[in-house]
């Protein structure tokens, strides 16, 4: 700038000097740009080899052989495909459901919380029914399907962008432009290489114009966080949890986890309604009602708290509580360590929904889908505290459970749910069925043979936006340093 005169001459307009000063900016930064322009096409030619072009679904295949750590060492063969789509997208919309349909996998991982599935906003009817189509497709394809919730919850977002943002650690060079990579790596592999160069060089120009570098550097930060929580973070989220999924087959295919579908009120003005009709139908004393944990208990010393306010778990409190005398304090109950919980509107899968709100119809049933492990630990109640909801004015109840230290003869269990769709699972000791003893051995049929070959395959569909696709396939290819697959397979 000291090599040239930046004062309006008496011949040209301010409009002149404006364009002259910027064409002469943008010649002094002409091989800055073509460098960043060849990192750009480099990484782009190093990744475009899994990459289907950008006009095309994104869409990649991904499979493995792993020996799992088991007396059988059965191999399974695990095939992950990972489906980016257009959330307003009609055609990507229907593509999803129809490679679900085509796959029939074993697991479905959709970009979506609990919250958003459920929420009573009208976003999908302008969008987002990419994922409802993955929810759907998922539970009808198979009888006990595994559809995964893959995402972080929408309420937790805003914490980690400021958590984030206030965050010194982040305010280095090194972060800040890691997080900028990141961004035009998936934006890159989005839109192509021609739409990224040109966002790049507008952003240089625009800055070298304005020749204010302190906002640059600001806007910078801003989109190295935000594309470290809505994108980094996320993918991270993601890929452990299609990990997860995998695993959640495998065990289901070993019998070591078991799957239970089962309808239930979801209203308590429907109390009245299934006591009437299941009158004869009162729960045994040798049935223990049963609470689906998150998270293992850490040890038997662990008092876990409990705030429940859903009329299921409600009628489950009211039903250990008559056992108890009447009183929740010391009152008996069962524990189980679920891996994965879905719940829908009982009319979900309707044809007519994509019509109307879900969330706003006069709905009183669900229908649960959990995948648990049969291994039935007995807790009791320490403390109980009743109270009521501050908007709703509900009935609350603040509980704290743990481990029964008195009770020695925790077991697996059988499953069935409380009569009268009150909505929890009642659990009694398995009966265990009578072996051969008598040594013989029969050979297996080659229809036999193709079954267990067909058992050994593991399928899995994830539904994410395009930005993520690239992220998540990253991580799943480097499978082996990813911990919530007790396999280790990707």
């Amino acid at each position: 700038d000291e090599q040239h005169d930046d004062k309006i001459t008496n011949e040209e307009t301010e409009d002149d000097f404006l364009l002259k000063r910027i064409k002469r900016r943008t010649t002094m930064m002409m091989p800055l740009l073509r460098s960043s322009l060849r990192v750009v096409i480099a990484s782009s030619s190093s990744f475009n080899s899994s990459v289907s072009s950008p006009k095309t679904p994104k869409i990649r295949l991904m499979t493995s052989e792993k020996t799992l750590d088991t007396k059988e060492e059965k191999i399974f063969t695990t095939k992950i495909i990972v489906l980016g789509t257009n959330h307003t997208s009609s055609s990507d919309a229907e593509k999803v459901t129809r490679i679900i349909e085509d796959e029939k996998p074993d697991v479905v991982v959709v970009e979506l919380d609990f919250e958003r599935l459920n929420s009573n906003s009208n976003s999908y009817k302008i969008g987002g029914k990419d994922f409802m189509n993955a929810v759907k497709s998922g539970i009808a394809i198979k009888q006990d399907p595994i559809v995964l919730l893959g995402d972080v919850k929408a309420k937790e977002i805003p914490a980690m962008l400021l958590s984030k943002a206030t965050s010194v650690e982040n305010v280095v060079p090194e972060r800040v432009f890691g997080g900028l990579a990141y961004f035009l790596e998936s934006f890159k592999d989005t839109f192509g290489v021609a739409p990224t160069a040109s966002v790049l060089t507008i952003t240089l120009a625009c800055a070298l114009v304005d020749n204010n570098f302190v906002e640059l550097f600001v806007l910078l930060y801003g989109v190295s966080v935000v594309s470290d929580v809505l994108l980094k973070d996320r993918d991270d989220v993601l890929a452990e949890n299609v990990l997860k999924g995998v695993d959640i087959a495998k065990r289901l295919r070993k019998k070591e986890l078991l799957s239970k579908q089962f309808t239930f009120y979801s209203s308590p003005s429907s109390d009245d309604a299934f006591l009437d009709e299941e009158k004869d139908t009162a729960i045994e004393e040798s049935q223990l009602p049963v609470f689906t944990l998150k998270r293992p208990f850490e040890s038997r010393d662990e008092i876990r708290r409990l705030n429940l306010f859903e009329p299921r778990w409600l009628r489950m409190l009211d039903e250990i509580a008559k056992r108890n005398e009447g009183s929740l304090v010391g009152a008996k109950l069962g524990v189980v360590l679920a891996q994965n919980r879905l719940y829908t509107p009982e009319n979900f899968n309707d044809e007519d929904d994509d019509n109307k709100n879900i969330d706003n119809q006069t709905e009183k049933k669900r229908v649960a889908r959990i995948v648990f492990d049969p291994f039935v630990q007995r807790a009791k109640v320490v403390d109980a505290k009743e109270s009521t909801r501050p908007v709703t004015g509900a009935r609350k109840v603040e509980v704290f459970i743990a481990l029964d230290s008195e009770a020695n003869d925790d077991f697996v269990g059988e499953f069935r749910e409380a009569p009268g769709q009150r909505g929890y699972m009642l659990a009694s000791p398995k009966k265990l069925a009578d072996e051969r003893v008598d040594g013989t051995s029969s050979s297996k049929t080659s229809s036999e043979e193709e079954e267990e070959e067909e058992e050994s395959k593991i399928k899995c569909v994830v539904v994410c936006g395009k930005l993520h696709v690239r992220g998540v396939v990253s991580r799943l290819q480097q499978g082996g340093n990813m911990n919530n697959s007790r396999s280790g397979s990707s």
